[in-house]
């Protein structure tokens, strides 16, 4: 008796839904292509949602020279009665308000943006159906400083992975973060107790994960806001969630296992991979980079080594041979250091001084040398330096006689250009002479009377 009656519902409720979607108007549809930089001034029309306006970027080829290259779509409308639209092509925006416009369609949440990030190497159009006035621009951007910075700090934390692993501070830091950001699951975890186990409420509990997503995404809006309306609250939870944070941590202690450590670096990496390449549109590019920093990170060190090696045999540096400013200088910075190598190792636990001193002639002088006495006296510095006088005068005089030697193995060239000598061969020329500068070596034969 009942089932006439509901077939006869069904149809008639069928039919009812034909027509109303038989009676909806076609839209008006307008395709605007725009160019970096371009402004668009809409008036008001009042058709509302019977009019659909698209607005598309055509996108470019990409390359490495563009990649960190941005594209912005920017809608400044007075309020929120407006519908957008997304799609890669005008009829796959036609189609997607097709959709929403049917009887069979049901949105719980319309997403309305105002600012909307587009690839600039793919073209995406982006309908708005409204009857308020509104204007609409295109913003591009060559270099994008942010999303620069964020690939930077993506590769700094993929290579500083091992580091941070082991560090105790960012242990405790990245432990109060997840804290923070955490606690939130602690309460929804508490709730669910609250509730009774049963398929039913399992159903009830995943369906509310959707409002849940749509709360979280008032909140990452309207976060200025509630920062300032709810100071006090936000800075206590802060102050509670990081101490219990902190305390937990401090329980649980660093990780000293390798294995723990190398998963803790696998996670930075990761997370170091994820910034660097979710901060260009060009993908294939930040990949390439993101390959290259891995290869160049975990190459063989034993490999550079040996290529460095085999470098400097092929190619040796060419050596510079030092001035006399430059010998002087190292002469006195070496013998300083070599006396203060010998001072610290006599009065190190490792030297046996009674041993030492049983052998020398002057212990006395010995001793005092390890307490920070000169190892040299006044009268031994100035026999010195009367020495490499004298060496100096003679060696002077020496080379004057070398000359006078020479000069006898030549003659004056005559006037065809020959030497009347017949021994045409001339003798090597003459080392410098002694400058009489004070050498390591000199020093120490002064320093053997220890």
């Amino acid at each position: 008796m009942f089932q006439p009656r509901l077939r006869c519902g069904f149809i008639s409720l069928f039919t009812l839904m034909a027509i109303c979607a038989a009676a909806t108007p076609h839209p008006m549809t307008d395709v605007v292509f725009l160019a970096p930089g371009t402004s668009i001034d809409i008036t008001a029309n009042w058709n509302g949602p019977n009019t659909l306006r698209t607005y598309c970027y055509p996108g470019k080829p990409p390359s490495l020279l563009s990649l960190f290259e941005t594209v912005e779509f920017f809608l400044d409308i007075g309020n929120g009665d407006y519908t957008e639209y997304g799609g890669r092509t005008p009829k796959e925006v036609l189609d997607h308000y097709n959709e929403q416009r049917s009887l069979f369609s049901f949105t719980l949440f319309s997403q309305k943006r105002q600012r909307i990030h587009l690839s600039p190497f793919e073209p995406e159009c982006i309908g708005v159906s409204s009857r308020q006035p509104y204007n609409v621009r295109l913003r591009h951007a060559q270099f994008d400083v942010l999303r620069f910075l964020q690939f930077g700090l993506g590769v700094l934390v993929f290579c500083s992975s091992r580091t941070l692993a082991k560090n105790s501070i960012f242990y405790y830091l990245a432990g109060i973060v997840l804290g923070i950001c955490g606690s939130l699951l602690l309460i929804i975890s508490l709730t669910s107790k609250l509730f009774p186990r049963r398929p039913m409420m399992y159903g009830v509990l995943i369906g509310g994960w959707t409002i849940g997503v749509y709360i979280l995404k008032q909140l990452a809006d309207n976060m200025c806001l509630i920062l300032l309306t709810y100071r006090d609250y936000v800075v206590w939870y802060l102050i509670i969630t990081s101490l219990i944070s902190f305390l937990v941590c401090y329980r649980i202690g660093p990780p000293k296992n390798s294995r723990s450590q190398n998963i803790i670096m696998w996670l930075l990496q990761a997370v170091g991979g994820g910034l660097a390449y979710f901060s260009s549109w060009n993908s294939s590019g930040v990949i390439f980079l993101i390959v290259s920093a891995f290869a160049a990170y975990y190459f063989p060190q034993s490999l550079v080594v040996y290529g460095k090696s085999l470098y400097r045999r092929r190619f040796p540096p060419k050596r510079r041979l030092l001035t006399q400013e430059e010998y002087y200088q190292q002469t006195v910075n070496e013998t300083q250091k070599s006396l203060a190598e010998l001072r610290e190792f006599v009065n190190s636990p490792n030297c046996n001084q009674w041993n030492i001193m049983s052998n020398l002639r002057n212990p006395i002088r010995f001793a005092s040398f390890a307490n920070g006495e000169p190892h040299l006296f006044d009268e031994e510095i100035e026999d010195y330096s009367r020495t490499i006088e004298e060496s100096m005068e003679a060696a002077v005089q020496n080379e004057a006689e070398d000359y006078l030697q020479c000069s006898m193995h030549y003659r004056p060239l005559s006037n065809n250009g020959f030497n009347v000598s017949q021994d045409h061969r001339r003798r090597p020329p003459m080392p410098p002479p002694f400058t009489g500068l004070p050498t390591r070596h000199a020093t120490c034969e002064h320093s053997a009377g220890l």
